[in-house]
């Protein structure tokens, strides 16, 4: 599996991700802010201080959030596949 390359906060909850063999993309984690054990990430300052784990590759704050960097993965192949498609995600939950 590919390795994260890069990560960068594009706003609070959205992140641009890069991995090593070329696949980018935005993933919104907005679906995690009701949940009590991702609260800390609310505050945007800590939100921003994301990075991605030298050992497992995962993205991770320091508090021990963690988020797996092949289900990211997984999303973004997605969400390209939706795009080559011409799927409209956001249209699926109508």
């Amino acid at each position: 599996m590919a390795e994260i390359k890069d990560v960068k906060v594009i706003e609070h909850w959205k992140l641009s991700v890069e991995y090593d063999d070329g696949l980018e993309g935005e993933i919104s984690l907005s679906h995690l802010s009701g949940k009590p054990e991702y609260k800390s990430l609310s505050n945007y300052d800590y939100f921003k201080s994301v990075c991605f784990d030298d050992e497992s590759g995962d993205l991770i704050w320091d508090n021990g959030i963690s988020l797996c960097k092949n289900a990211i993965y997984k999303q973004l192949e997605l969400k390209r596949l939706a795009k080559s498609l011409k799927i409209d995600l956001d249209k699926l939950d109508e």
